[in-house]
């Protein structure tokens, strides 16, 4: 029998951090108004083509570079909060964990240049929810849900105020990224906890 040829070229991991690296370094030196995926290939050393052919926007591939950076700085709580049976103190670990990861100066452009890929284009827009804010969404929603299942949380509140609450912790942080304001996001996430959790105990 012969030998089987394999459909394009795999994937080379290391060509693949590397634009990821660019992607954050250029970032943060030059705005997201100013990145290209021609300047990320020629920092990475790579043609054109080769970025393309792994993300079809720059949108996307800024998505991307900041999932890694997130997974790299907290591996798992960069996405799902810890279920230890008590809920608020899930709720403040992954918000600590996620806070701390968002402001941190080496996330913050790319945070803020991924707002500003999903205001230009809904495709990159989608790319955001799927990659980063839909993720996240989920796993509060997830944790929540549990916790309204083993009587944490009061009886009456729906799937939607669940969702609400998910959006609020997301949310209210970009909110302070946008206005400049990220020294403030721990505490004001400390004090936006304490609320929510008030609301859905009863």
């Amino acid at each position: 029998m012969g030998e089987v040829r394999r459909r394009g070229r795999p994937r080379d991991a290391a060509a693949d951090l590397a634009i990821l690296e660019a992607t954050r370094e250029l970032l943060i030196e030059n705005g997201y108004a100013r990145l290209s995926m021609e300047g990320v290939a020629a920092r990475t050393g790579v043609g054109k083509p080769t970025v393309y052919r792994r993300w079809p926007s720059k949108g996307a591939l800024v998505a991307d570079a900041l999932r890694h950076s997130f997974l790299a700085m907290a591996p798992g709580h960069a996405v799902a909060p810890p279920d230890t049976g008590d809920i608020e103190r899930d709720l403040r670990t992954w918000h600590d964990a996620y806070t701390r990861i968002t402001t941190d100066p080496r996330n913050a452009p790319l945070v803020l240049a991924l707002t500003a890929a999903a205001a230009e284009s809904p495709d990159d827009a989608d790319v955001l929810y799927k990659q980063l804010s839909g993720p996240q969404h989920q796993a509060l929603t997830d944790r929540l849900r549990a916790a309204a299942d083993a009587g944490q949380l009061r009886a009456d509140v729906d799937p939607e105020g669940l969702d609400a609450v998910a959006d609020a912790l997301i949310g209210a942080l970009l909110y302070q990224l946008l206005r400049g304001n990220a020294a403030a996001s721990e505490r004001r996430a400390s004090a936006l906890v304490d609320i929510l959790l008030a609301g859905l105990r009863g």
